[in-house]
């Protein structure tokens, strides 16, 4: 007798743990391209209308606290433009927001379906599911990153706004891992616990309360003094659009990701599955 098929989903031994993950979240990942190719066009599609523009100039009269707070000195240049519109919050935060989504639901989510013992029935270990489902959620965060980085760099010429690619691809990189780094906590959580409530919760919290403490850094020194601590700090607190890629900041990001997949890999290990 053949086990049940769970709400239409094919069975798990027809395909890779990798690519199965991939071929599910395939929809996802063509609506959040869109979303995110279409803001860009429109972000850059205002660009004109600010450049050059004398009354552009009224950003200078903003208090100190603002102008430091969301780049507001260098708004009318192209790479201040794009710091400010897209990569002050909104870019690393959607990234963020997407794979902290997917990452979620990644081991909590095959209990709440109930195909965990489907996927578990085949000859695979704990361990390879986990990693297999991570590497999938990494390259589906890693293609929308790609497309943020393609729609600015090639159409930011066709609206007057030019960046380098090594700014714009150090600002794309920086995003990723952020979003990468919160996305595999999510994991950790959710692998831990079964909860995707849970998972998403803790991830989504710390991940803006790690971008508030890197922007109130510079307001206040009590902040300042822990903001090394901000996992957005280290990716993208230094302003990557004009100064590049920072190395050994994103080696801190890349060691906390491990550490949080090793975690999740420990989680998922020893935990009594919901069948």
């Amino acid at each position: 007798m053949t086990a049940p098929r769970a709400r239409g989903r094919r069975p798990w031994p027809r395909r890779g743990v990798f690519a199965r993950s991939l071929r599910e979240e395939r929809r996802g990942l063509v609506g959040w391209s869109v979303g995110i190719a279409t803001y860009c066009v429109v972000v850059l599609s205002v660009y004109p209308t600010i450049h050059n523009n004398p009354f552009a100039k009224i950003f200078q009269a903003f208090p100190e606290v603002l102008r430091r707070l969301f780049n507001l000195p260098d708004f009318i240049t192209g790479p201040g433009y794009l710091g400010t519109e897209v990569f002050s919050v909104i870019a690393p935060m959607l990234l963020a927001l997407f794979a902290i989504l997917w990452a979620s639901d990644l081991a909590a989510g095959e209990e709440d379906r109930g195909t965990v013992d489907l996927l578990l029935a085949n000859p695979v270990s704990r361990g390879r599911v986990v990693l297999e489902k991570w590497a999938a959620l990494a390259v589906g965060t890693l293609w929308l990153g790609a497309v943020l980085e393609a729609t600015l760099g090639l159409l930011g010429p066709v609206f007057s706004l030019s960046v380098g690619w090594a700014g714009l691809s150090a600002a794309v990189v920086g995003s990723t891992a952020f979003a990468l780094a919160f996305a595999t906590l999510a994991l950790a959580v959710g692998a831990s616990s079964g909860s995707r409530g849970l998972a998403r919760g803790v991830a989504t919290a710390l991940a803006v309360a790690s971008y508030l403490l890197s922007a109130l850094a510079p307001l206040a020194s009590a902040f300042g003094r822990v903001a090394w601590l901000s996992l957005w700090d280290q990716a993208l607190g230094h302003q990557p659009l004009t100064t590049g890629l920072r190395l050994g900041n994103l080696s801190v990001v890349a060691v906390v990701t491990v550490v949080l997949l090793s975690v999740s890999l420990w989680g998922y290990d020893r935990r009594d599955l919901a069948t």
